[in-house]
């Protein structure tokens, strides 16, 4: 029997994981796989952590229970900020909920009804990666994806990502808030599709805000440049060409869009757990709120619903101090039941 040089083996099969290979070493692979069921379940093993450690980078509170797991962790780009250095303690109470549905289950499945070394290269090249981060109120997470784009979730987003190289597929479903960094890949463009937005880039900084119960999506690129489909009820498709420092507003009930200029802070505040809110009325804030700190808060005064405001807070505010900050002109209260902020009319 042959034998094989287990370093060698593992370079391999992560290889064939990143896309890697070349013919004759896909060739090794699979005379490999096809040598032993133990080989299989091995690659199956594999899989399984590829998977876990390529598309969800979880953050914690306590930085040393993440080194202890992911180890050294701290040399991450962060797009709100000019260092290199990631605060893991800007991202609270995370626990990022994570299901990866990758190709070995269906290519052991194949190898061990014995398919010719043909079937089973068309096979493999025709898998693809589908993967779901779903992050929960009160919480963000950073992902990492298989085509090496990133991506920060905010809270209560889910991103659903599928990724096939051999067929030039990198999309993703967003429902919720990322900012994205793409990898480059002329040849495989990166498709973000989001309620009525369909976005096409091929290597940029962006981002997408378009949460179901928010009255407008916005996308608000940051270098680069995108194409984003308006999908109109009864109306034909629109498209607009996104160039840096501008934003795409769509609102959901007129189908209308505006663009505008955007301060960059603003936008990917949330990235370090600040919150900023430029001219917005309350309602709007008190859903970004509850995101942030996973309450409902209940408006019981209609000049409350009506007032604009302008803010900026840093990760260390509480919702308390937050809504005192609000309440500049003290014409409110508001008591806390259980998960519940109930504001009213002083």
């Amino acid at each position: 029997m042959e034998k094989y040089d287990e370093k060698y083996i593992e370079d391999l099969i992560l290889g064939y994981f990143a896309q890697e290979l070349t013919a004759s070493q896909e060739e090794e692979l699979l005379r490999w796989l096809q040598a032993d069921p133990a080989h299989r379940a091995i690659f199956s093993r594999m899989s399984d952590g590829w998977a876990t450690a390529h598309v969800p980078l979880f953050m914690a509170n306590r930085r040393a229970a993440l080194d202890g797991f992911f180890g050294q962790q701290d040399q991450v780009d962060h797009p709100g900020s000019k260092s290199r250095m990631f605060n893991f303690t800007f991202f609270r109470n995370v626990a990022a909920v994570f299901v990866a549905l990758v190709m070995v289950g269906a290519f052991a499945y194949a190898l061990g009804k014995g398919e010719s070394r043909g079937e089973l290269t068309a096979f493999m090249a025709a898998q693809q990666v589908c993967s779901e981060v779903a992050t929960p109120l009160g919480a963000t997470s950073k992902v990492q994806l298989p085509d090496g784009s990133r991506a920060w979730l905010n809270a209560g987003s889910c991103l659903t990502y599928t990724y096939n190289y051999a067929r030039g597929i990198r999309e993703v479903q967003l429902e919720g808030e990322a900012y994205f960094d793409v990898a480059p890949d002329k040849e495989h463009p990166f498709v973000v599709k989001s309620n009525n937005l369909d976005i096409k880039v091929l290597g940029t900084r962006f981002n997408v805000k378009s949460y179901a119960n928010d009255e407008q999506v916005k996308i608000a690129l940051v270098s680069g440049s995108v194409n984003v489909k308006v999908n109109q009820q009864e109306k034909e498709a629109m498209d607009f060409m996104l160039t840096p420092d501008r934003m795409l507003t769509f609102d959901k009930e007129s189908n209308s869009v505006e663009i505008g200029a955007f301060r960059k802070r603003d936008v990917v505040a949330w990235t370090i757990g600040e919150l900023t809110f430029d001219n917005q009325p309350f309602t709007q804030i008190a859903k970004d709120l509850e995101r942030k700190f996973n309450v409902q808060i209940r408006i019981e005064s209609e000049r409350l619903r009506d007032d604009i405001f302008s803010g900026s807070f840093s990760s260390n505010y509480s919702l308390d101090q937050i809504l005192r900050e609000v309440d500049v002109e003290r014409r409110y209260t508001w008591t806390t039941r259980k998960d519940e902020v109930i504001i009213r009319d002083k």
